[in-house]
């Protein structure tokens, strides 16, 4: 076992999966050009074992910042009690709030849960680290680890998911008649505001495009009174190194660039990430970051779109709540146990909370989609 400053010096044949946001490329990108460093507060701190063939993208926070699962209400109880939150060990994609791997194996039969646990908890307890959180985990390692000490925490987001649709048509004639009418009635409004929307890959896109996707992504962030954690440099790498994955998509008005969206994607799964405009545009976000996506999952036979956490308006657009999960162990027996009985009451209340949301579906009663766990 060994622990890694640097995401280069993992080796390259670990990697066995096309989810895009662990990716040696990826890091390496957010590493090379200074988005993640000791500086912003993600510093590298990669597991490696070479026995069990694993790794696990790992860093070590001094804040809360870029995770997605809210644990500022923790740090706070510990500051309360006269006690060091930061530093923490989280386990995740940076920046990024979408589930998928977070143990990097070639055959993850092979590891060893309780023994990961182990060697995880007891470096926490080793280093002086509160604690370490394996935030937007995937089922099989849930299973995996869930026993060994561990409290699980859930969330909810919405998520799309096709069902064998031919066309955006075909999709919204399973809506009822007035929700169906409400989505026509949206993307009509993009025609009338005489807005051309063009899909870009990654060598298509000029000096100029660059500049404007990131004032696009900077601009949303300004919105909230923040700066967007990523460089422009390592957006620029990504596309280098993992372009494939990568699509643009622009809005014009009268030739000019007026919106952008970023979007990642694997074999099965389209992710939307970034997006933002020079101004507010009747419909515009829900046109670009929506429906768009919806319309290339089902040209190009993509199962699942999952366009980012948040946002109760995209129930009314089909999109369908799901519960996504994190790990938590706190070193404090005590703030641990805490946590667990804080995670149980919570999940309480999202259950309530997620019912709700799937009686909002648009959906005709015959095409009802069966819940998500």
């Amino acid at each position: 076992m060994q622990w890694l400053n640097s995401i280069e010096q993992a080796p390259d044949s670990i990697w066995q999966n096309s989810y895009p946001f662990t990716q040696k490329a990826f890091i390496q990108a957010l590493e090379q050009y200074g988005s993640i460093n000791a500086q912003s507060g993600w510093q590298g701190h990669f597991l490696y074992d070479e026995k069990q063939n694993l790794l696990l993208p790992s860093f070590l926070k001094q804040h809360s910042y870029g995770e997605y699962v809210f644990d500022w209400s923790w740090a706070e109880a510990y500051s309360r009690h006269g006690l060091n939150y930061y530093p923490k060990l989280i386990i995740a994609a940076p920046f990024t709030p979408a589930t998928g791997p977070r143990i990097i194996s070639s055959d993850l039969n092979r590891v060893n849960g309780e023994l990961l646990s182990t060697q995880l908890q007891q470096h926490c307890h080793e280093q002086n680290l509160s604690g370490v959180h394996i935030l937007f985990c995937n089922q099989q390692e849930r299973e995996l680890l869930t026993h060994e000490n561990w409290h699980e925490r859930k969330s909810v987001q919405f998520h799309w998911f096709n069902y064998g649709y031919q066309s955006f048509d075909d999709y919204l004639s399973r809506f009822k008649s007035r929700k169906r009418k409400a989505v026509n009635k949206e993307r009509k409004s993009i025609r009338q505001q005489h807005i051309e929307i063009r899909w870009l890959n990654t060598e298509n896109l000029t000096l100029n495009d660059w500049q404007f996707f990131y004032q696009c992504y900077q601009s949303t962030y300004q919105m909230r009174g923040m700066q967007g954690y990523l460089t422009l440099n390592s957006f620029k790498q990504m596309g280098r190194t993992m372009g494939a994955q990568m699509k643009f998509v622009f809005a014009y008005q009268n030739n000019e660039p007026i919106a952008c969206a970023l979007y990642f994607c694997d074999d099965k799964n389209l992710y939307g990430r970034y997006w933002g405009a020079i101004k507010d545009f009747e419909n515009l976000h829900f046109e670009l970051c929506y429906y768009q996506g919806i319309e290339y999952c089902i040209a190009n036979g993509l199962s699942h779109f999952d366009p980012g956490t948040q946002g109760e308006h995209k129930i009314a657009r089909g999109f369908e709540p799901i519960y996504t999960r994190s790990l938590h162990y706190l070193v404090h027996k005590g703030f641990h146990e805490a946590v667990g009985d804080f995670v149980k009451e919570e999940s309480k209340s999202l259950a309530l909370y997620k019912q709700s949301c799937y009686e909002a579906l648009p959906f005709n009663e015959k095409n009802m989609p069966n819940k998500k766990d």
